[in-house]
C-alpha cells in the first residue's frame, strides 16, 4: 500500500522568528514528507489548493495569517486529499513553486500589485518616539523597538508604491509639520510610542487619534480594530491624543503605544523580532484598507 505524503508544517513569511525580511506581497510555504501532486485554481478571492496523495500531520482548521494580502488558510482532510484555501483581501498575480528533497516544499507566492492602485504615491509620516528618560526596568531604551517597528513599516510601505518620511533627521525622508502647514502632501500620520508608567504598569496597545477629525477617528478604528484580532496584547484604550504633532498636520493621524515598557511581558515582546514584524504588519494592514476606504474589520484574535 503507498503511503500518502504527510503535510506537516504550513508557515508565511511572518511566522518564522528572525526572519528580517518583510515584503509587500505574501509567502505561504507548504512541507510535505512525501511527493503529493498539486493541482491548484483560483475561485473569486479564494486559492484552492489540493494536494492528492496526501494527508495532515497537523491540525485541520483555520489558520488566521493577516499580512499584507492573505486573510486566513483554511487547511482540512478530504479522503485521499489535503485541501488548502488561501482566502485573500485583493486579487492579484500569484504562482506555486515546488522544492524537491527530503521535505518537499511548495511556496505560494502571491505578487504585491493589487496593493500599488491602494498606495501607491500615499505620502505617510511616521513619528518613532524616543523619550531619553523612557526605559525598561532592564534599561531597554524607548527608542530601540519604535525605531525598529518604523523601519519595518517603512519597507512594506516602500514595497506596495508608498512615500514614508520621517519628521527628523533618519534614513528616510524628512517632512515637518511646517513643510506640511505649507501645502507639501501628507496623507496620513502614524506616531510609534510606548507607554512609560513605572508606578502602575498596565500590560496592552493604547490607540490615540487627532482630535475633532471624522478620518482620524476611522484611522484609529481601523488600528484597533487590526491590533485585537492580530497581536497578542490586549487594547486598551481608543481616545484622542494630547500629541502636539497630531495637533500641528493637517492630516489624518494616530498615535499607538506598542505596549507598556515599564511591563515585564510588554517589554519582553518589545525585544522580539516576531512580535516587531507583526506590530509593522498590523500598521501597514491599517494604512492598506485606510486608504482603500474599508470599514473597521470584526473583531478576531488570531
Amino acid at each position: 500500500m503507498v503511503q500518502p505524503a504527510l503535510l506537516v508544517n504550513l508557515r508565511s513569511h511572518l511566522s518564522q522568528a528572525g526572519d528580517t525580511t518583510l515584503a509587500g506581497g505574501s509567502v505561504l510555504v507548504l512541507e510535505f514528507v512525501g511527493a503529493p501532486e498539486l493541482a491548484a485554481r483560483e475561485e473569486g478571492l479564494c486559492l484552492s489548493l489540493t494536494f492528492t496523495g496526501a494527508a495532515l500531520n497537523m491540525p485541520a482548521g483555520t489558520y488566521a495569517v493577516y499580512d499584507s494580502l492573505v486573510s486566513t488558510v483554511v487547511v482540512r482532510e478530504e479522503g485521499e486529499r489535503v485541501v488548502v484555501k488561501v482566502e485573500r483581501d485583493l486579487a492579484g498575480p500569484w504562482e506555486v513553486k515546488k522544492e524537491e528533497g527530503l521535505v518537499q516544499r511548495f511556496t505560494l507566492y502571491l505578487d504585491p500589485a493589487p496593493l500599488k492602485p491602494i498606495l501607491d504615491g500615499k505620502v505617510v509620516l511616521l513619528d518613532p518616539w524616543a523619550r531619553p528618560r523612557a526605559f525598561s526596568p532592564t534599561q531597554l531604551l524607548e527608542g530601540v523597538p519604535t525605531r525598529d517597528i518604523t523601519a519595518r513599516l517603512a519597507r512594506l510601505l516602500t514595497s506596495a508604491g508608498a512615500q514614508p518620511h520621517l519628521v527628523s533627521g533618519g534614513p528616510l525622508p524628512v517632512l515637518t509639520p511646517r513643510a506640511v502647514r505649507s501645502g507639501q502632501r501628507c496623507d496620513a500620520v502614524l506616531g510609534i510610542a510606548t507607554a512609560y508608567a513605572p508606578r502602575h504598569p498596565r500590560s496592552g496597545f493604547t490607540v490615540r487619534r487627532r482630535p475633532g477629525d471624522t478620518a482620524s477617528l476611522r484611522l484609529a478604528r481601523l488600528l484597533a480594530a487590526e491590533i485585537t484580532r492580530k497581536l497578542p496584547l490586549p487594547l486598551l484604550a481608543e481616545t484622542e491624543a494630547s500629541d502636539r504633532l497630531l495637533r500641528e498636520i493637517p492630516a489624518p493621524g494616530a498615535l499607538v503605544e506598542v505596549g507598556c515598557l515599564s511591563h515585564r511581558v510588554d517589554e519582553g515582546l518589545l525585544r522580539d523580532i516576531d512580535f516587531k514584524q507583526k506590530v509593522a504588519q498590523t500598521f501597514f494592514n491599517a494604512l492598506k484598507h485606510f486608504f482603500a476606504g474599508a470599514a473597521p474589520a470584526a473583531k478576531e484574535k488570531e
